[in-house]
């Protein structure tokens, strides 16, 4: 049986994603680590970079019965089309990783149509 996920544990399996992807996490809502700050309207769970590009990464985690929420309207949509500002990544967008339960992981897709936002490619969705 699969063991019921929480904000923590998904924001932990972020964290282990972009680590193990040779990422760098500056922020994080989780202990340990210093709050993300507000980009837009409101903070990720997850700032990272990677070392070599100096890309930025940032990291969403959502519960299931957070998607349909205005706030997660605003989030995916000031999210998902954010640009690197400087360095040698400048114009890029920033990869966008939304982190859910695996049970509404096939959910995301379907939360930006109903959402009316554009669906871009820097945008991934972990399940867990």
């Amino acid at each position: 049986m699969p063991r019921k996920q929480n904000h923590q544990s998904l924001i932990k399996g972020l964290i282990d994603h972009f680590v193990s992807g040779g990422l760098q996490v500056q922020y994080a809502n989780y202990e340990g680590f210093d709050k993300p700050f507000v980009i837009t309207r409101h903070a990720p769970d997850v700032i990272a970079v990677n070392p070599a590009s100096q890309l930025g990464y940032i990291g969403k985690a959502k519960l299931c019965s957070e998607l349909g929420e205005q706030t997660t309207r605003e989030q995916f949509t000031d999210f998902s089309k954010m640009l690197m500002k400087s360095g040698k990544s400048q114009g890029s967008k920033l990869p966008f990783f939304i982190c859910v339960p695996q049970e509404c992981h096939s959910k995301i897709r379907q939360t930006y149509h109903d959402f009316d936002i554009s669906w871009r490619e820097n945008i991934q969705v972990l399940g867990f």
